[in-house]
């Protein structure tokens, strides 16, 4: 019978400690936005809502005549 080779895997703590230098390696690559980037991004989100908002409220004024109408219509 040929003996089959095991790889020991690491202890718990071994792993756990891999994972941090990793995790330290990776938050060094991170690029923070500027100042300046991160207002022009929120001025861009607040502006995107506020035109949904408006299209959304405009879009339930015309529906809700839509069914006042309907209702007057058929309540006669």
């Amino acid at each position: 019978m040929a003996e089959e080779t095991k790889v020991k895997k690491p202890s718990l703590f071994a792993r756990i400690g891999k994972w941090f230098r990793e995790l330290k390696s990776e938050c060094r690559k991170i690029v923070w936005p500027t100042r300046q980037q991160t207002v022009n991004n929120t001025l861009v989100v607040v502006a995107c809502v506020i035109v949904v908002g408006i299209f959304i409220w405009v879009l339930d004024v015309i529906f809700g005549l839509g069914v006042q109408a309907l209702i007057t219509h058929f309540a006669a």
